[in-house]
């Protein structure tokens, strides 16, 4: 009995030696390339942390939690500096709001946990998103909310605009979160959503019991608007308003088709990978005829 047990021990050190080869193997792999991603220095247990998490947490975003105060809500973990703590409450409501508005119009959806990190420095937000003029961003590769805030007083005495402009941001960014964990299951990710589709959707939900009045802007053809780099030109179009556009836009699939219109477009999109047929066969219109009537009612 003790041979086959010796040849059976043996056996078994060989595969956890194996296998243990293969995981460093792996392990270096996914090192080398969150470093030519990200263009960082990686230890190699932070990057293997990062792939199981899905969750990049660079340098620069250490440095800023590490500055911060830190509030956990749910699944956000927040971060804040000191100026910012009689705001906490607000926060906190308007993140409820956010969840509750989205699982309102999308059912409920899988959640992972994500930071939120509040400035009151514009650029500090500008350096970290590497975008200009903005109030606040999302990147799912780093599972980052950011806002960015100013009028503290007006908004803790409820002044309807800075408290409006502060609360849209937060439902704003959230919703981008949102969108990302409906779609991360699928085979094609966010890369068939055009921007002016998320964007309005965002847009959407951020101004939730707010009234949108209209005034006239440059429309941009929603071909202009199909990824990063012509939303970011196109923000910069003089008379022109993206993010008004597109916040009619999806308006108008609502007001036509109800609410339930995003998340059919969404689960039929995440289906084929086609996003403009996908369109076309939830609504039964194209995405050029949107364009040519979309405003109509508005203006």
């Amino acid at each position: 009995m003790r041979k086959p047990l010796k040849i059976l021990s043996i056996i078994f050190l060989i595969v956890f030696v194996i296998l243990l080869s293969l995981a460093f193997v792996v392990g270096v792999f996914i090192n080398k390339t969150l470093e030519k991603e990200t263009n960082e220095d990686l230890p190699f247990f932070q990057s293997i942390k990062m792939a199981l998490t899905l969750n990049f947490e660079g340098e620069n975003e250490r440095q800023l939690k590490e500055n911060r105060l830190k509030e956990q809500h749910h699944h956000i973990s927040i971060y804040y500096p000191d100026d910012f703590s009689e705001l906490i409450p607000v926060t906190k409501e308007t993140l409820d709001w956010a969840i509750n508005k989205n699982e309102e119009i999308f059912g409920t959806v899988k959640v992972k946990a994500v930071d939120l990190i509040v400035f009151k420095d514009k650029d500090e937000l500008n350096e970290l998103s590497e975008l200009i003029d903005i109030s606040g961003f999302y990147s799912d590769f780093d599972k980052l909310l950011s806002i960015r805030y100013n009028y503290k007083e007006m908004i803790l005495e409820k002044k309807e605009t800075p408290l409006y402009f502060f609360q849209k941001s937060i439902l704003h960014e959230y919703t981008h979160y949102t969108f990302n964990r409906m779609v991360e299951g699928s085979e094609f990710g966010t890369s068939v959503y055009p921007i002016w589709f998320q964007e309005g959707i965002s847009e959407y939900i951020g101004n939730d019991k707010a009234i949108v009045e209209y005034s006239d802007f440059k429309l941009v053809p929603f071909s202009q608007l199909v990824n990063g780099e012509q939303w970011q030109t196109a923000r910069f179009q003089e008379g022109a308003n993206v993010y008004r556009q597109s916040y009619f836009a999806i308006k108008y699939l609502i007001d036509i088709y109800g609410e339930e219109v995003l998340g059919k477009i969404i689960k039929e999109s995440n289906s084929t990978g086609d996003f403009e047929g996908s369109f076309i066969q939830t609504t039964g219109i194209s995405i050029q005829d949107l364009e040519n009537v979309f405003l109509n009612s508005y203006k």
